[in-house]
């Protein structure tokens, strides 16, 4: 079972509009509201690829029951934790016509003390039937900056793997913990390690500093060029797939996660771990809705998907 962590989840609406600009009244030629948060699209992918999937984290209000009652009835067993603040909505605006896509986050509630060690608690009793879990996005106010050290220390006690999606000062506490694997993107990476990658020796060298600090499993991704990861022997490898006409890219990197863990939990081997992560982020391009794969487009991307050898880590 996978277990999907998505502290800060929200109602994600998406908006088509054309021409969209400032200052200006439109109403939309279609819309879809989503249970979401990173961790939720990992979730739903997940289950959609046949895994039996546990989706956790913080809700609350009116919003957060829609979250609960859908990601019930989605198949995905919803073992939320409930708090007194009311559980944020994100709206996303995508121009399709100038390719363009705006984004408004709304920040979420702010946690009590008491709400999230309630959680640590229930957290510890989740992880037991599950082999593989994975936390992603941001935190809501009132949690510790370093609070998925916590959630990876208890994880890793227990011998499960964990792979930690997330950015900034989130990022560089987290791998503080040595989680089995992370996923950065190049800007987000950059922004940790103080340069802009150019060259392959800029790759190769971040990835060997995220392996020196204990993951055994680092990936770069790097959009629509694919991405670049050090397995746990310290091979380096570049995965990259063909050209696609794009939909909606939002939730792509998650559903590159709900792949990942996928492939960990069913004992893959490391390429066929990537391969299955980048054809569920590249199937997630083609639909409107966010954190949306089928089987069949997961298949097909899955033969496209090339390789190349960059050595081995020193």
């Amino acid at each position: 079972m996978i277990l999907a962590v998505t502290m800060n989840p929200a109602i994600d609406k998406v908006y088509a509009i054309d021409d969209f600009h400032v200052s200006g009244v439109f109403r939309p030629k279609a819309m879809t509201a989503t249970a979401g948060g990173k961790g939720l699209n990992v979730a739903r992918v997940a289950k959609i690829l046949g895994e039996q999937v546990m989706a956790t984290g913080l809700i609350g209000g009116a919003t957060g029951q829609f979250i609960h009652k859908q990601v019930q009835e989605s198949g995905i067993i919803s073992k939320f934790v409930p708090i007194e603040g009311e559980t944020r909505i994100c709206i996303n605006i995508m121009d399709e016509k100038n390719v363009t896509s705006t984004e408004v986050l709304e920040p979420g509630p702010t946690v009590s003390e008491r709400e999230y060690k309630t959680f640590l608690e229930r957290f510890e009793e989740m992880v037991e039937g599950c082999d593989v879990v994975t936390a992603s996005g941001s935190l809501p106010q009132g949690l510790p900056t370093d609070f998925y050290r916590s959630l990876i220390r208890i994880t890793k006690r227990r011998g499960k793997k964990f792979i930690l999606d997330t950015s900034g000062d989130y990022f560089k506490e987290g791998i503080k913990e040595r989680p089995f694997m992370v996923k950065p993107n190049q800007d987000e990476l950059a922004r940790v390690v103080g340069y802009a990658f150019s060259t392959k020796e800029d790759y190769v060298a971040a990835l060997k500093m995220l392996k020196e600090t204990g993951i055994d499993f680092p990936v770069i991704t790097l959009g629509a060029k694919g991405c670049v990861a050090a397995f746990p022997t310290g091979e380096v490898y570049r995965f990259f797939g063909p050209p696609l006409k794009v939909v909606n890219t939002v939730g792509s990197g998650d559903s590159f996660v709900a792949g990942c863990a996928v492939a960990l939990s069913r004992d893959a081997d490391p390429i066929d771990v990537i391969k299955l992560g980048m054809a569920c982020g590249m199937a997630n391009t083609q639909f409107f809705k966010t954190g949306m794969v089928s089987v069949e487009l997961v298949e097909k991307f899955l033969e496209s998907i090339r390789y190349e050898s960059w050595g081995v880590l020193d």
